[in-house]
């Protein structure tokens, strides 16, 4: 592999394993994180034409898959051990990284604003906030596997993989809500101690299903509003965005399986790590713009 194919499958994986980290927490969305990086147009455009541009498709989604992959499996142990003792400053870490890149997405449609993108963004927004209000989610017994539940899991992993492409809403929480969060979560934990492998995989097997065929007929949405509704689809996505932050502070104070503390110590750290993710967002997107830029200025000598 040349070092330029190289540094990129590199770079890819590792914006892959942010956005696995991203779909553990409540609240958070793995299609934020992927704006955020600035690789959801490329990833739309990867998904929608996998089958018209093979090769090229898979060698841009094959390191992402991966990342996402490892950051999930392999980070979801020690993010349960942060969450469970410092939730606040964790989840701060991560709202810092959200709202340091909120002005590069806005630069998008910068000047372009009209009442009906404003109102489209407003709408989203209240659509997010309003997730994290809906209290208990559905109670559902997997303890047996039937046809009934091999398909509710499908259908649960199609609903999820709508916050794998559209920004600011959470998949763990519309799993949450669909009452199959902790159900997975255990059976993640189970497999990776070896436990009732043959049952904690005949669990995944539908949900993975789900999420494939949604997340692919999710993508074709987008990329045909982006295409023909760019400034209105731009706005649906800071609303999703600025609504998620509400929402992610909102789960996490509430959130009874890990109680915050609010002490003097929490509160100063969750601060300076919401600072410092606010300040290391911007600083990153500010050089990978600089970058593009220069890349384009060459393009057009």
């Amino acid at each position: 592999m040349k070092p330029n194919k190289l540094k990129n499958f590199i770079s890819n994986c590792a914006k892959g394993v942010a956005i696995g980290v991203s779909m553990i927490i409540p609240g958070f969305s793995g299609g934020t994180i992927a704006v955020l990086m600035n690789i959801y147009d490329k990833l739309l455009e990867a998904v929608t034409g996998i089958f018209k541009n093979f090769k090229k498709s898979i060698l841009f989604l094959l390191p992402i898959i991966i990342g996402a992959v490892l950051g999930f499996v392999g980070l979801v142990v020690p993010l349960e051990y942060g969450l469970s003792h410092i939730p606040l400053i964790i989840v701060s870490l991560f709202v810092g990284l959200i709202i340091g890149g909120i002005p590069f997405i806005y630069k998008k449609v910068q000047g372009k604003e009209n009442l009906v993108s404003i109102i489209v963004g407003l709408c989203a927004m209240a659509l997010t906030i309003s997730l994290c209000f809906i209290k208990g989610g559905i109670s559902i017994d997997f303890s047996s596997l039937n046809v009934g539940s091999f398909l509710y899991l499908i259908l649960a992993g199609a609903l999820a993989s709508i916050a794998l492409v559209a920004p600011g809403i959470s998949g763990s929480m519309t799993l949450m809500v669909l009452g199959v969060y902790t159900t997975i979560i255990t059976s993640l934990k189970e497999i990776l101690s070896f436990e009732n492998l043959v049952h904690n995989t005949l669990l995944l097997i539908p949900l993975a299903i789900g999420l494939v065929v949604g997340f692919f007929l999710m993508s074709m949405l987008m990329k045909y509003l982006l295409q023909k509704h760019t400034t209105s689809t731009y706005f649906a996505i800071l609303g999703f965005i600025i609504g998620s932050i509400v929402t992610i502070y909102y789960v996490t104070i509430t959130d009874e399986q890990y109680p915050v503390v609010f002490d003097a110590p929490n509160i100063i750290f969750s601060v300076i790590t919401l600072i410092i993710g606010g300040v290391a967002a911007f600083l990153v997107e500010r050089v990978a713009s600089k970058k593009a830029g220069n890349i384009e200025e060459k393009e057009g000598e």
